[in-house]
């Protein structure tokens, strides 16, 4: 965009010219990125239902090969090896599948604090175990 503007009515030749353009390029791409962000949460709320198994029931087990996801929709399994950190972030555990998706385990669907502090044990275990295994 500011290739665009400097096309068109030349390169700045002051300080307050350089000011406003790159300040300008950088409010403009701030604007985007948001109007962006609020388009993708929007589509993402206004498409999550249960028949797609983004919302409903989820019912998790840890297997031996991965671990196993089971929703109205579909079933999955990850496997330990493909899985990333463990951590804890408030009240949610927090299992990163790649990248920038998580499985988020609220500790509310726990028993009790025991309950929840296993889970997240034998999940640490599993994600180390698989990648730490000898060749």
């Amino acid at each position: 965009m500011l290739i665009i503007v400097f096309w068109e009515t030349g390169i700045p030749n002051t300080e307050k010219k350089w000011f406003i353009s790159i300040s300008g390029a950088f409010l403009t791409g701030l604007a985007v990125v948001g109007i962006y962000s609020v388009f993708c949460i929007g589509s993402i709320l206004l498409r999550s239902n249960t028949s797609n198994g983004i919302l409903g029931v989820h019912e998790y087990e840890l297997r031996d090969e991965g671990l196993f996801e089971k929703t109205a929709a579909n079933e999955t399994l990850n496997r330990w090896e493909g899985l990333g950190k463990v951590s804890v972030s408030g009240p949610f555990l927090l299992l990163q599948v790649s990248g920038f998706l998580y499985h988020i385990f609220p500790k509310k669907c726990f028993k009790t604090e025991e309950d929840f502090n296993s889970f997240k044990t034998a999940l640490q275990n599993k994600v180390y175990q698989a990648h730490n295994k000898p060749l």
